[in-house]
């Protein structure tokens, strides 16, 4: 799995030499992307890092709204689609669309704290993740990305039910 070359017998050390060297250069290539400041935890419970410190959320449904977009994949969402996913139980109603604007606020609040809030993309009516933005291991995974596929467990945002679907789709991928 994840193979960087392969040789056929009978081998030649010069031909294993041309593949080691080949994975070091690959490995030199990986190395050098630029880091990125903000890493996003999925595996396991929902976590945000901005240079390895968590990020603090003044209201956990305001985390739990941001949990939900990066699940999106960057995709823009409605107020009124994040109120059925952060509240599937309560009619979608004008008290109800107050609680995702406070909501909203709140998770604006927390980013900034955090210096991150350009992370978030807002038009009328749309939020959504700026993606390009962070290091998510769900994401990674999704690239077949080594370290990420080694350490999902069959465990995706344990915090939150909605997230059963990328749960299942993700074991099913292992």
């Amino acid at each position: 799995m994840f193979a960087k070359g392969y040789l056929k017998k009978p081998v030649a050390a010069s031909e294993i030499k041309r593949v080691l060297d080949e994975m070091v250069t690959d490995w030199s290539l990986e190395k050098t992307e630029e880091p990125c400041d903000i890493r996003v935890q999925t595996f396991g419970h929902f976590e945000v890092f901005v240079k390895g410190k968590p990020v603090i959320f003044e209201r956990e449904k305001s985390k739990e709204l941001l949990a939900y977009l990066v699940d999106r994949h960057g995709a823009a969402v409605t107020t009124e689609q994040i109120a059925v996913v952060l509240w599937e139980d309560i009619p979608y109603d004008r008290k109800l669309k107050n609680r995702v604007t406070a909501t909203l606020a709140a998770l604006k609040k927390s980013l900034k704290a955090a210096g991150i809030e350009d992370i978030l993309i807002k038009t009328w009516n749309h939020l959504s993740l700026d993606i390009a933005k962070i290091k998510c291991d769900a994401y990674d995974y999704e690239k077949w990305d080594a370290v990420a596929v080694n350490s999902f467990h069959g465990e995706y945002m344990l915090n939150y039910s909605w997230a059963d679907f990328t749960t299942g789709r993700y074991s099913q991928m292992k």
